[in-house]
């Protein structure tokens, strides 16, 4: 099992910003009359992650995830990624401004866990690639409910287990990860922090060049 605290992210606020102002009216909604006001707005968000993952290679699926092999993978990486329990409450405090003001921190909170979803499978591809084998698209166990903020298509398009078999994945992938390593735990069906995901990622043997 790999843990990682305090891992670098980008805030990528030209990017978000971008993608707030074809909001339409969302952000003058919200309160905001500048673009640069919004930019210092999603930098606030920034401050208050303090994200953690741990991530565990899985080969010839040596953890019996379900009786009839249902998550079946013959390799995979397991990842639980968490960006801290600050980020929900600055989401919060937007929340009793506005419900435009809530749309748009749950819109950046998102992105933000956008980054630290691919930060994570950059990770594992590298891993895979040094034992030639390609990692693939990530499958979710578990992602925070969207509301009414704006996913990026990365959490919003993404493959997720069925819900029946992921709720009863979640326990087990948690334990056998030690998630309380970056004080993730399971609570009432949710996990805590609130902006917390988990996931797999595939591997298969790398193609050998020239051959398809």
């Amino acid at each position: 099992m790999r843990k990682i605290k305090r891992f670098k992210i980008t805030p990528r606020q030209k990017e978000i910003l971008r993608r707030l102002l074809r909001g339409g009216g969302l952000l003058r909604q919200a309160g905001f009359t500048t673009e640069l006001e919004v930019t210092k707005y999603i930098l606030e968000g920034f401050a208050t992650l303090n994200p953690g993952v741990v991530y565990e290679f899985n080969q010839d699926a040596h953890w019996e995830l379900d009786n009839n092999n249902a998550v079946h993978k013959e390799m995979f990486s397991a990842c639980a990624v968490t960006l801290g329990p600050a980020l929900q409450e600055w989401v919060e405090k937007a929340k009793a401004n506005s419900p435009a003001r809530e749309i748009v921190a749950g819109t950046v909170a998102l992105e933000f866990l956008k980054s630290a979803v691919s930060f994570v499978t950059d990770l594992v591809r590298e891993q895979a690639e040094k034992e030639e084998y390609e990692s693939l698209d990530p499958q979710f166990i578990y992602l925070p409910p969207f509301s009414t903020a704006a996913a990026p298509k990365l959490l919003r398009e993404a493959v997720r287990l069925e819900k029946t078999l992921a709720e009863k994945t979640l326990p087990l992938i948690l334990e056998k990860l030690n998630a309380e390593k970056v004080e993730i735990s399971l609570q009432e069906n949710a996990l805590v922090p609130f902006y917390t995901t988990v996931f797999l990622v595939p591997w298969q043997k790398a193609r050998k060049k020239g051959k398809k």
